[in-house]
């Protein structure tokens, strides 16, 4: 083999083992922005819950006081089960907000999880470039008897 064919093979060894590293680190670059995403989009649900929450409470607390000013206009004296039927207004109330933030922080959770897979997946990319790398040039030196 001649001196440029020797350089060619090296230089080829050489840019095959700097793509597999550019690859890795690419990957990484592009799954730790994927957790990125994955996050702040749970974080961004997880308020949309609690505003949604928010808004539950404060209509069963209208309409509760809306059926209490009900009740006393229509003559019904307010007690007894009329109480009974606007705290159970209240309570549905919580229970469908209290539903809600639950869901927003369920969806927190689940992007915490996602994301730290999704930067598990870009170090496994990272590290397996440099160690395709390590292979491409092992497998060259060893083709030459240098490796051994």
């Amino acid at each position: 083999m001649g001196a440029l064919a020797a350089t060619a093979a090296i230089a080829s060894t050489a840019i095959g083992a700097g793509m597999s590293i550019y690859q890795g680190v690419q990957q990484n670059a592009a799954y730790r922005v994927q957790a990125e995403t994955t996050q702040s989009y749970a974080q961004m649900q997880q308020f949309e819950a609690g505003r949604e929450a928010k808004r539950i409470e404060d209509d069963g607390n209208r309409f509760a006081k809306k059926q209490k000013m009900m009740y006393i206009g229509s003559g019904v004296e307010y007690g007894g089960s009329a109480i009974v039927t606007i705290a159970q207004t209240k309570k549905w109330a919580a229970a469908e907000a209290g539903a809600k933030r639950a869901r927003g922080a369920a969806i927190v959770e689940y992007g915490r999880q996602t994301s730290r897979i999704q930067r598990g997946r870009g170090r496994a990319s990272l590290i397996g470039g440099f160690a395709q790398a390590g292979r491409k040039i092992y497998s060259y030196a060893d083709a030459k008897g240098w490796a051994g």
